[in-house]
């Protein structure tokens, strides 16, 4: 067979992940209010009387690991991917910051000075094997600045500057290691932390609405235009950071693995076209009404190949397709992860990313949502290389069980 020819789609590699399976399709409203999962949110009335601490590693075994999936800090995790899915479904990632709380930009300000300092601090030339050592200079001024950039975004939000001991403690881990040079998903579920701490703590909620709002003001709503656009400028600042500084993939399997660095984006990719899937689908006809939410069902109909042209929605196999590439990219987050992988990578797609190829073959953007979803759980979470330098604080991720009543003890 020629080397450039692609081979058939196979099962992606397991790797302790099950496959792609069942799924459970459900509405996104255009402004989302998390439920209250094992006391997630917390109001301002609150924040005074919150115990906030640095962050500890506590996963040191394989023992440990097996109780993180038992803690109220692995409860929120997974309520955050649910969350994040649910809030940016069919929504097309914005192309600017406009219309966004004061709250809002207080997060966006901080890429925004985070980009400034890779402006500022180029790589040092030479052959180098590994990463590159400007990174540490680069690394070295966000921690000299992030804590006043994060002290401004606490006041804007009216947040008690407290938390900024936990928030900034995941902010500076989401952006790479110091020591090994290197970047990949561990680095990445950092970020996811610092954006569900500041959603729990209501950083996020727009301070021009009323304080006395207890809804709004316990559940920090957010939209997921708001949602995509901050984790769209935290892709698009370490992407330039890992390619300028040449930083080695944490943890990877190789090209066995998902991605060298990322998986998130295609998790948040995936959910935005998904839901512009089952915001079309149908039934056989006279079948009656959808499968209700909830259900494990497959779709009672197969999608048409021509039901993608007329929804302005990309096939999963579009990726094997540049041209299709560069047009979905800017306005969706999948598609952008693999227009990086385009940039950073030479040679036939099947055999740089043979997973993502094999999830191409894939014909239901909800069946690689979830198979994603699992994925994640499998080769991030449960990985105890990745999660071992995952850190716990008092208050927005700690080392506590979780009890089916929905609280910490």
């Amino acid at each position: 067979m020629d080397v450039y020819t692609p081979p058939a789609r196979s099962t992606p590699p397991r790797n302790g992940a099950q496959a792609f399976g069942a799924h459970c399709r459900t509405p996104a409203p255009d402004k989302i209010y998390p439920p209250r999962i094992a006391k997630a949110v917390f109001s301002p009335r609150m924040h005074s009387r919150l115990h906030f601490k640095s962050l500890e590693k506590r996963i040191h075994t394989t023992d440990d690991l097996t109780y993180f999936t038992s803690t109220v800090a692995y409860a929120r995790i997974q309520f955050l991917l649910s969350f994040i899915s649910s809030a940016v479904a069919a929504i097309p990632t914005p192309k600017q910051e406009d219309c966004f709380s004061p709250a809002i930009s207080g997060i966006l300000a901080i890429f925004d000075k985070l980009e400034e300092l890779t402006q500022s601090i180029p790589p040092i030339t030479g052959p180098r094997r590994f990463g590159n050592p400007a990174y540490r200079t680069w690394f070295s001024a966000v921690d000299k600045s992030i804590g006043a950039l994060i002290t401004d975004m606490l006041q804007r939000a009216d947040v008690a500057l407290e938390a900024k001991i936990e928030l900034q403690g995941y902010f500076m881990g989401s952006f790479g290691s110091f020591q090994r040079l290197d970047f990949g998903t561990g680095h990445e579920l950092n970020f996811l932390a610092f954006f569900g701490g500041c959603l729990f703590l209501g950083a996020l909620r727009d301070p021009s609405l009323a304080d006395d709002d207890a809804e709004l003001g316990e559940t920090g709503g957010i939209t997921g235009k708001e949602i995509l656009w901050i984790f769209s400028r935290y892709f698009q600042v370490i992407r330039k950071v890992v390619r300028q500084y040449n930083l080695e993939p944490a943890g990877s399997h190789g090209v066995w693995g998902l991605d060298d660095h990322f998986h998130l984006p295609y998790i948040i990719g995936a959910a935005q076209l998904r839901g512009v899937q089952e915001k079309h689908e149908t039934v056989e006809e006279g079948t009656g009404a959808r499968d209700p939410a909830g259900s494990m069902l497959p779709p009672t109909t197969k999608r048409k190949e021509n039901d993608y042209a007329k929804y302005g929605m990309p096939r999963p196999a579009s990726v094997m397709n540049r041209a299709v590439v560069d047009e979905q990219m800017d306005t969706n987050i999948y598609f952008s992860a693999i227009a990086f992988i385009y940039e950073v990578k030479k040679g036939p797609f099947f055999e740089h990313s043979p997973v993502l190829y094999d999830i191409s073959g894939i014909p239901s953007w909800s069946k690689v949502h979830t198979g994603l979803l699992k994925m994640y759980n499998a080769e991030v979470l449960g990985k105890f290389p990745v999660v071992q330098h995952f850190g716990f604080g008092g208050v927005l991720f700690p080392w506590t069980p979780f009890n089916s009543g929905g609280g910490a003890r």
